[in-house]
């Protein structure tokens, strides 16, 4: 890995002029020597190729001596690295905040990732309680927080929907048709990832909406979506079945083949009998999404 060879001038051009980088580390306390390392890029290169670049400290040290990068021993390598921790965070932020600003979203939706997980007490067997939790991916922080008992389940409107969000959740939030119904009537935009026979899925005209036939009737490694309506799974109260679109996509062969492989290994670990067609189903990721006209 020389300068010719690993278009170490190219990647230098995206972080920043040398005497700005030069400025940045003295200010960060990161270059306070030059015996071994004679600047702030020269310092940033060896960190570069000791952590993206997977390379041991030992490795990193003979490169460099090959390559008139650097001439130190891997201890001393180890020690200057400690001491530009921080300074690569800073550059790290900035390099982040650009790219944030260039790939903002273009429509005005903002992501919004929700999760839960359960929590015991030290020495405890089973689960106390429950960390219910929402991230902003656009700004990197933590928008929400609530503690529960473990008896309150995770929930896809537990906290406070905006218009400009799409609300984001795995598989375990998508088999309560109420949560979806208060998203699909809300302000949000919602994507879930649902089970085949997580939901109760209707026709227009009520009757069971054929599922596997839908599956099926995709052409090979192709996605499709229909529009279906979820039913309230024989609950009343929950309110009448309410219209969505069902995104079907077709996972590549070697993802279905890892998809399926674990669904065989967890359930024979459990010691259950997988059906033939959660097997089919398992080639495949179901999003139900909302339809309406925003």
């Amino acid at each position: 890995m020389n300068y010719s060879h690993d278009n170490w001038s190219a990647i230098l051009a995206h972080i920043g002029k040398p005497e700005e980088l030069d400025t940045s580390a003295r200010n960060a306390g990161a270059l306070t020597r030059r015996r071994e390392i004679r600047d702030a890029a020269t310092l940033l290169r060896l960190g570069l190729a000791y952590g993206p670049g997977g390379m041991s400290l030992r490795e990193v040290t003979a490169w460099a001596q090959l390559h008139d990068v650097a001439t130190l021993s891997d201890v001393a390598l180890l020690k200057r690295l400690r001491n530009a921790a921080d300074w690569f965070g800073i550059l790290a932020a900035q390099t982040l905040a650009v790219r944030a600003a260039v790939t903002g979203c273009t429509s005005g939706k903002r992501l919004r990732l929700v999760d839960g997980t359960a929590i015991s007490a030290p020495g405890g067997g089973s689960a106390e309680w429950r960390l219910h939790m929402g991230y902003d991916p656009h700004i990197c922080q933590f928008t929400d927080f609530e503690l529960t008992d473990s008896r309150d389940a995770e929930r896809l409107d537990r906290f406070a929907q905006t218009a400009d969000e799409i609300r984001i959740a795995d598989r375990g939030f998508g088999s309560r048709p109420e949560c979806i119904r208060s998203l699909a009537f809300g302000e949000a935009d919602y994507i879930v990832r649902v089970h085949w026979r997580g939901l109760r899925w209707l026709t227009a005209e009520g009757m069971r909406f054929d599922m596997m036939g839908f599956l099926r009737g995709l052409d090979c490694g192709k996605n499709g979506e229909t529009t279906v309506m979820i039913g309230n799974s024989g609950n009343k109260k929950a309110g009448a079945p309410f219209p969505a679109r069902l995104i079907a996509v077709s996972l590549p062969p070697e993802k279905a083949l890892i998809s399926k492989t674990r669904l065989l290994s967890e359930n024979r670990r459990k010691g259950r009998v997988v059906q033939a067609e959660t097997l089919e189903a398992a080639g495949h990721v179901l999003l139900p999404n909302i339809i309406t006209g925003r």
